[in-house]
């Protein structure tokens, strides 16, 4: 019985020493790929900085990354450190001005409101005025019989009424003015806005912006990112006798979107029937897969509105984002392949043009 748990613990020793070995292999893995002669100078200090958080033991998450990478940023050359400010302000600068445009319209829209209030305030106070001027003069026109001094209160009334008038008349075109400075600062306000709220996902106008600024990432660094535009077909939204029946089975549709998709992908409301999607750091083939998933998803749902079960059917468009390409052929493309897959009955259809 002691040779055999001699036996045992001989094995136990070997397994650890084994598994050892596993884990400096391991290791020379992660350090010849972090020696890699094909890595530049950013993705080599990528690496050193989740090689920092492994070894001391902290998550690696997004917030832990951002907080290690600024913190070991310190300790780089002032060369390199301008390399990533560069990379940094690239990412930031689109979020920073529309953030500047947003606050400048709320502040314009208070300053309005404000003079509004104002406005409204000092045309109270004319009426006020005006129904103590109507009391008075009731009150001397009963306690005198003259005609003449009858006649005068009522001349005397009558100025003072048409200068109140006067006053009001001034006051309501302020008002106007300042009505119209606000409705343009929430027009300007509104044109800022990225949310489409009807649907919780991003408006078209932003999902523009973001597609443009990812394709001078592609230009800058290279790497691929796809397009795709999903339309649910008009026979499922036709089944549904009132519009707000159609806009919710939409938010559900948004909501499934959002959450089959990953956290940088940026999902908006197209219009119509339609959402449209950017996919970044996917290729084509990777593209493919995803819509996959998302059909699968979809048409496996188990959707009831007023106790009708709805089968969603759909229709997709793939296209790159391409470099050489502005992102409205990019679009116009990939819509022209949803159109495409829709008259063939495919699951989706991928831009051959680019």
């Amino acid at each position: 019985m002691a040779e055999l748990d001699k036996k045992t613990v001989k094995n136990r020793k070997t397994d650890n020493e084994q598994n050892k070995v596993k884990s400096r292999d391991h290791s020379k893995i992660n350090i010849q790929f972090e020696i890699s002669a094909s890595a530049n100078e950013i993705e080599r200090f990528s690496i050193m900085v989740l090689k920092s958080l492994i070894e001391q033991g902290i998550p690696p998450t997004p917030d832990n990354f951002k907080i290690y990478f600024e913190k070991l940023l310190d300790e780089k050359s002032i060369d390199f450190q301008k390399k990533i400010q560069e990379l940094l302000e690239f990412e930031e600068s689109n979020y920073n001005e529309n953030r500047v445009e947003i606050e400048k319209d709320i502040k314009e829209i208070f300053v309005s409101i404000n003079n509004i209030i104002k406005v409204v305030n000092s045309i109270y106070k004319n009426i006020r005025l005006i129904k103590q001027l109507s009391s008075e003069t009731e009150q001397e026109l009963r306690d005198n019989s003259n005609t003449l001094v009858v006649k005068n209160v009522a001349i005397g009334f009558k100025d003072k009424l048409d200068q109140f008038v006067s006053s009001i008349d001034k006051q309501l075109e302020t008002l106007k003015d300042r009505y119209q400075q606000a409705g343009e600062s929430f027009k300007s306000l509104e044109s800022s806005t990225i949310f489409d709220t009807r649907f919780g996902v991003y408006n078209k106008r932003y999902f523009i912006e973001q597609a443009k600024k990812e394709r001078q990432k592609i230009q800058k660094f290279r790497h691929k990112s796809s397009i795709v535009v999903l339309k649910i077909k008009d026979d499922v939204l036709k089944g549904l006798p009132y519009q707000k029946d159609k806009i919710f089975l939409l938010r559900i549709i948004a909501k499934m979107l959002l959450k089959t998709s990953r956290r940088n992908d940026i999902i908006a409301y197209f219009g119509g029937n339609s959402f449209i999607l950017l996919l970044r750091h996917t290729n084509l083939q990777s593209t493919k897969m995803a819509c996959e998933r998302i059909h699968e998803m979809l048409i496996n749902s188990n959707i009831i509105l007023n106790d009708m079960e709805i089968n969603i059917d759909m229709s997709i468009g793939i296209a790159a984002v391409d470099e050489k390409v502005e992102v409205e052929e990019s679009i116009n493309c990939a819509l022209e392949a949803m159109g495409e897959a829709d008259s063939s009955g495919q699951v989706f259809k991928v831009c051959d043009k680019y």
